[in-house]
């Protein structure tokens, strides 16, 4: 945590430039089409992500490196274009509905809409101080690199970005150069690029941007689009997520996985606006009147948009919205189907038979994709199996009970029980109640992907079977609900006492307003004590997973002192100097902090050529095998690294241990057992 002027500066600067470059691009462009402010500061990151991704291919078509300044220039067009249109094609009424006293009679407009938005503003508050601080305990610095397997390539992916100046999705190839291009999303990389200071830090302060406040945004508007009557819903579901482990701290942190938790954080959004088409779509089912069709294509335009932005992120964000979209869409075209069918047989028929049609071709054209198919395939060791995986999928635990046993402690009990009460609640008033089967499909699919192995499995393999990366969509979900469940839970209890006081009261309605305003902050509080700060001690814990150094190599990738070792070090290279050594114990982060190319930049696929399979495992030998420095003219190495012996994959990486430096080397800089030198034996 920062305790002094210039740790707040460090953490200021970057934190700054990453609010700015994820909100105001997308929120500017938002505003002159009347989607009401906070839709627009809610889609708004969606919608940069959006217009980021297709600056890409242009910025790239014309040969113009990716800056903050070409960029800047860039994004003015879009922007200024919509500004200039904003007048003709803006919406009627802005997307979210409009905050009222809801239970009171005849209630003060302004007076509704400034306490809504002020409970809701305090809920955010309270969402963002929560995940931040915790965040923050865990990283222990900004500065500190993540030592995660996933964050490695992207730190390694950001620096590539800024020094070919290209962060197309074609551009990030895993080994930078050295063979075919492939895909992998840029949304994440090409906006952390941009900051012109230490990467570690703008990746690092990209988790408070999306943690803290992307995501808490981002479910508070899902929540006023899936209860538009109930505005305490809206306030409470972002203290209340605060509350999982699961997101953040799980997928941004203890993963690393910065680019497919970004996707996630809109995820909400996305949903969202996929509800607000769906509702303007069928008239019948929507309260409000019929829309004009220009706002029915404008909504159209914007859920596009807002999808493509999260799609732009990670790709994995059109399953997560498929299988969270899925129980909204049925809910909306069943009755939709029904009367059609009744009125109108034969286009019902036919509109049916398209759409099976549409599908079938989707999942055809989906089949005959490697990429997919690679993902689907992706293979996955039995995580937990029933009843531990109901029990992770339910109450959020911190890790597996087959790594560690939990403790009551460990469980989000009192937030999961709000969780049921609020499903139920739902079913009961037969509102919001898609969610519900929403938050079933995620547990399955949490369920199906932890294992044991069956038929359905590879139904999660577009997220790599992987539990980390679907515990925050039961989450998503989950949080929802639990507001819902405490807001029914406080409202039936104001009620309960206004009905035994009314006698005693001038003005019943507002004082059980009130009241279950009052009860609703207790509540919570309550909840939060008990459940030991909604469980700081493990959110900090998993948050700081792979921020901790141990004093001995071999434990993480980085030991004590380490980074800073190769940061001095690094500033003493050439700017062509490419770095040698164990990818496993410091050698891949030569990159990332000071910009020197490396043999191995990444810690996945160690041998993808067979230079590179005899250095692994033979580079100990160069003294003696012409071989070894045949290998070493063949990759461009020109220094060593070598740290003490590490215990992970020490026998693939065996080549670099036990290397004698005395002769053929040069020190660049040795301390504290570890050591860089530039390699004069093969000259």
């Amino acid at each position: 945590m920062p305790s002094s002027l210039p740790e707040l500066l460090q953490l200021a600067q970057p934190l700054l430039f990453l609010l700015i470059a994820f909100f105001l691009p997308g929120t500017l462009a938002l505003l002159p089409l009347r989607v009401g402010w906070p839709a627009a500061v809610a889609l708004g990151p969606a919608v940069t992500l959006l217009l980021l991704g297709v600056g890409t291919f242009v910025l790239d078509a014309l040969g113009i490196g990716w800056t903050a300044v070409s960029v800047s220039l860039m994004l003015l067009l879009p922007v200024g274009a919509v500004w200039l249109a904003g007048r003709g094609i803006r919406l009627e009424r802005p997307l979210l509905p409009r905050p009222n006293g809801a239970g009171t009679e005849n209630p003060s407009p302004a007076t509704a809409t400034a306490t809504v938005r002020i409970a809701v503003g305090a809920g955010l508050a309270a969402a963002a101080a929560l995940i931040s601080v915790a965040v923050l305990r865990g990283m222990g610095s900004l500065s500190t690199a993540s030592q995660g397997w996933d964050a490695v390539f992207h730190g390694n992916a950001v620096r590539w970005i800024q020094e070919s100046g290209r962060a197309t999705p074609w551009s990030i190839n895993p080994i930078y150069g050295d063979g075919p291009a492939t895909f992998y999303p840029s949304g994440w990389h090409s906006v952390i690029a941009l900051y012109p200071g230490n990467l570690v830090e703008a990746a690092n302060a990209s988790a408070l941007v999306i943690g803290g406040l992307i995501w808490p945004i981002g479910l508070a508007f899902l929540a006023s689009v899936v209860f538009p009557r109930h505005p305490a819903v809206w306030a409470l579901t972002p203290v209340l997520a605060a509350s999982f482990v699961s997101f953040p701290f799980g997928q941004l942190l203890r993963s690393g996985q910065w680019p497919n938790g970004l996707s996630t954080a809109l995820t909400p959004v996305a949903l969202a606006m996929i509800l607000l088409l769906l509702r303007r779509l069928s008239p019948g089912l929507n309260p409000r009147p019929v829309r004009p069709l220009k706002d029915v294509l404008l909504v159209l335009i914007l859920t596009g948009a807002v999808a493509g932005g999260s799609v732009v992120a990670h790709p994995t964000a059109v399953f997560a919205l498929v299988a969270g979209g899925l129980p909204f869409l049925l809910a909306w075209g069943v009755p939709l189907c029904v009367r059609a069918f009744r009125h109108r047989w034969r286009a019902a028929l036919l509109g049916t038979v398209g759409a099976a049609v549409l599908v079938g071709a989707a999942l055809l054209v989906l089949k005959d994709s490697r990429l997919l198919a690679g993902v689907m395939n992706f293979p996955r060791g039995v995580r937990a199996t029933p009843p531990d995986s109901l029990a992770l999928a339910f109450f959020d635990l911190p890790r597996f009970p087959v790594v560690v046993a939990p403790t009551p402690e460990n469980f989000n009990l009192l937030v999961g029980l709000l969780v049921i009460l609020g499903a139920i609640a739902a079913l009961v008033l037969r509102t919001g109640w898609p969610l519900v089967v929403s938050w079933l499909i995620f547990v399955g699919l949490y369920v199906l992907a932890a294992g044991p192995e069956s038929p359905l499995r590879f139904l999660t393999g577009v997220w790599y079977k992987d539990t980390q990366r679907i515990a925050p969509l039961i989450a998503l979900t989950a949080s929802i609900l639990a507001a819902f469940g405490l807001a029914v839970l406080v409202r039936a209890a104001a009620g309960l006492v206004t009905r035994v006081l009314r006698a005693r009261i001038a003005a019943p309605d507002r004082f059980r307003s009130a009241l279950a305003a009052g009860l609703a902050v207790v509540a919570v509080v309550a909840v939060y004590q008990g459940s030991g700060h909604f469980r700081s001690a493990d959110r900090v814990a998993v948050a700081a997973h792979n921020y901790i150094t141990a004093a001995e190599p071999g434990i993480w990738l980085l030991s004590s002192g380490e980074q800073d070792f190769i940061e001095r070090a690094g500033a003493l290279l050439p700017e062509d100097a490419v770095v040698i050594g164990d990818p496993f114990n410091g050698e891949t982060y030569f990159y990332t902090l000071t910009g020197r190319h490396v043999v191995y930049s990444r810690l996945g696929s160690p041998a993808p050529t067979e230079a590179k399979t005899v250095l692994r495992i033979g580079f100990d030998r160069l003294h003696d095998d012409p071989a070894v420095c045949a290998a070493i003219e063949e990759v461009g190495a020109t220094h060593f690294y070598q740290d003490q012996p590490a215990s992970v994959d020490r026998e693939v990486w065996k080549g670099f241990y036990g290397v004698e430096t005395a002769k053929g080397f040069e020190p660049v800089l040795v301390e504290g057992g570890r050591g860089l030198y530039e390699i004069t034996v093969c000259r």
